[in-house]
C-alpha cells in the first residue's frame, strides 16, 4: 500500500498449461488501484487490476512470450467509523479567595502501537469565573479511543499576596480512554504572609569631616500589604551631628506607599523615629537622614548607621540594615600677614610672637615667633604670608594671638602692640593679619654754654643747684615769721 498514492499493489501466483499440457507454476504480476478517505460516513471504492502474464520457454522449446490483461472494474461500499474521544479537566481551587492562578504544560496521549499525540496547555483561571467553585477546560478533543494519557501541569503565577502550596508539578495519569473523560485536579493555594524588609540604600557613605552627610534606607513590603510599619533609625554618635534637617528627613514613596506624618528625633538616643501608614505588597518607602559629618582627631573613621523596623512579620530576620560611614578629616594650616602701618625704616628687623590655641573641637596649642627685614616688603605693603601653625584640625575653633617683640635700631613700636583674632570652625587654610606701627625714638638735645664750649647737660646741673638754694632759703624765712608770732 503506497500512502501517498493511496494504491495497492500485489502479485499472484497461478498455474498455466504448458504447450505438451503439463501445468507450470508462474508469477504474475497484478496491479490493483483504489481510492478511500478517513471521513466519517459512507464511501464508494472503485477497484481496478491490470496484469501481465509472463510464458517462459517450455520444455519442448517455443518463444517466451506474455499476455497483458485488464480486468472488469469492481466497486465496493464501506462506513469510516470514528475512533476519537475527549478529555476534559474539572480544576478546583482550594484556598484561593481571588485574584487568578496559571497553570501550563501538555498532555500526552498514547495508542498502544502508534506514535504519541501531544497537545500543549496553559490556562488562566479567575477566581470571579468559577462555575460551581469549579473550572472547566478541555485537554485533548482528539484522543484516540484505548489510549493512555499523562497530563503534566506545571504551576505559573498567581496573584500578589498568593503563593502555591507546593511547586511541585501536577502530573495526572488516565489509562484505557474509550469514551470522553473528565479528570479532577486540585489547585491549592494559600495567602503569602507580609513580610518587610529594611535595605540600605546604596553602598557606604564617604564625607569630610565638618561636611554635609546623609544616610538612606529602604522599608518595602511583599506578600500582603502591611499597615502602621514603624521605622527608627540609629545615628552614629560621634561621626553624626544633628543639624535642623535631622529632624525632618527626606522620604520617596513607591507603588503606593505612604509617607509618615511625622518624624521624632531623640537627642538622649540619637535617633529618628516614625510610623509608615501603608506599604502595599510590592511598594517601598525611602527615607534618607541629613546632617553634618562629625569632627576628630583623626584622619578617617568608619562610623555605623542602622534602621530598624519592629513590625511583627513573617521573617523577622531581615527587618534591619545599616549603611558605613566614612568620615575623613584633614589638617589646616594657619598663615600670619604682617603689615606695616604709618612711617617706617627701609630696613631693619621687626620681630613677632604668638600662639594659636584652639579648645573645640578638641585641644590643640601653638606658639611662634617670626622675624621680618623692612627690606623684604611686598609693594611696600605688607610681608608674605608666612606658616605659623599647620597642623590644626579641620572644623576646629581657635584664637591666634600677635604680640610685638622688637623694633629696629633707632625705632620703637607705638600704639596697640599685642592683636588677637578668633577663628570660628576653620574648615580650610587660613590667614590672619597683624599690623606693625613703628615711630623713632625721641632724643632731648640741650643747647652749649656760650662762650664756654660748654654743653646743655651743665646747664642741667646749675639750674637744679639753682632751685635747691631758692628753696633752703624759703624754708628759713618761714620759720623766724612763725617763730615770731609765738
Amino acid at each position: 500500500y503506497n500512502q501517498q498514492s493511496r494504491t495497492l499493489t500485489g502479485g499472484l501466483r497461478s498455474y498455466h498449461s504448458k504447450d505438451d499440457g503439463a501445468a507450470q507454476l508462474f508469477d504474475d504480476t497484478v496491479l490493483i488501484k483504489g481510492t478511500a478517505t478517513n471521513h466519517i460516513g459512507s464511501h464508494t471504492v472503485t477497484t481496478t487490476a491490470d496484469g501481465v502474464i509472463e510464458f517462459p520457454i517450455g520444455k519442448l522449446g517455443g518463444a517466451a512470450h506474455s499476455e497483458s490483461f485488464t480486468a472488469t472494474p469492481s466497486q465496493a461500499m464501506f462506513t469510516i467509523v470514528s475512533r476519537k474521544t475527549v478529555l476534559k479537566a474539572s480544576f478546583q481551587p482550594v484556598g484561593l479567595t481571588e485574584g487568578q492562578v496559571v497553570v501550563r504544560g501538555d498532555v500526552v496521549c498514547t495508542f498502544p502501537g502508534s506514535q504519541p499525540s501531544r497537545k500543549t496547555l496553559m490556562f488562566t483561571l479567575k477566581h470571579n469565573q468559577l462555575a460551581n467553585g469549579r473550572w472547566e477546560r478541555e485537554l485533548h478533543n482528539m484522543v484516540d479511543v484505548g489510549s493512555n494519557c499523562v497530563i503534566t501541569l506545571n504551576k505559573g503565577m498567581v496573584s500578589a499576596g498568593w503563593r502555591w502550596k507546593t511547586n511541585t508539578p501536577i502530573v495526572v495519569t488516565e489509562s484505557n480512554i474509550m469514551s470522553e473523560r473528565t479528570v479532577q485536579i486540585r489547585l491549592e493555594v494559600e495567602r503569602i504572609p507580609v513580610d518587610v524588609a529594611v535595605t540600605a540604600a546604596g553602598g557606604g557613605v564617604s564625607v569630610n569631616g565638618g561636611g554635609s552627610v546623609a544616610v538612606s534606607f529602604v522599608v518595602a513590603a511583599s506578600g500582603n500589604e502591611a499597615s502602621n510599619v514603624p521605622v527608627t533609625v540609629q545615628l552614629p554618635r560621634d561621626g553624626f551631628v544633628k543639624t535642623n534637617a535631622t529632624a525632618t528627613p527626606a522620604c520617596q514613596s513607591a507603588r503606593g506607599a505612604m509617607c509618615p506624618a511625622a518624624w521624632r528625633y531623640d537627642a538622649a538616643n540619637h535617633t529618628v523615629t516614625a510610623t509608615i501608614p501603608r506599604i502595599p505588597a510590592g511598594g517601598s518607602v525611602t527615607v534618607t537622614v541629613t546632617g553634618e559629618a562629625g569632627l576628630f582627631e583623626a584622619n578617617s573613621r568608619d562610623f555605623t548607621a542602622s534602621a530598624v523596623s519592629a513590625f511583627a512579620d513573617a521573617n523577622q530576620g531581615n527587618n534591619r540594615a545599616s549603611q558605613k560611614v566614612t568620615v575623613k578629616n584633614k589638617r589646616v594650616a594657619v598663615s600670619l600677614v604682617l603689615q606695616p602701618v604709618g612711617d617706617y625704616p627701609t630696613t631693619g628687623v621687626v620681630t613677632v610672637s604668638g600662639s594659636v590655641n584652639c579648645v573645640t573641637p578638641f585641644r590643640h596649642n601653638t606658639t611662634f615667633m617670626h622675624m621680618v627685614d623692612y627690606a623684604d616688603l611686598v609693594n611696600y605693603a605688607s610681608w608674605s604670608a608666612k606658616v605659623v601653625d599647620s597642623r590644626v584640625w579641620a572644623g576646629s575653633n581657635c584664637t591666634v594671638t600677635v604680640r610685638n617683640i622688637t623694633a629696629p635700631d633707632g625705632w620703637e613700636f607705638k600704639g596697640v602692640t599685642m592683636s588677637e583674632q578668633k577663628l570660628t570652625k576653620v574648615m580650610g587654610d587660613t590667614r590672619v593679619e597683624h599690623e606693625v606701627r613703628v615711630q623713632r625714638k625721641f632724643m632731648a638735645v640741650a643747647p652749649p654754654l656760650p662762650l664756654t664750649g660748654g654743653v646743655a647737660s651743665d646747664w642741667l646741673y646749675l639750674a637744679g643747684a639753682g632751685v635747691l638754694i631758692v628753696g633752703v632759703a624759703a624754708g628759713l624765712v618761714a620759720r623766724r615769721r612763725l617763730q615770731a608770732r609765738v
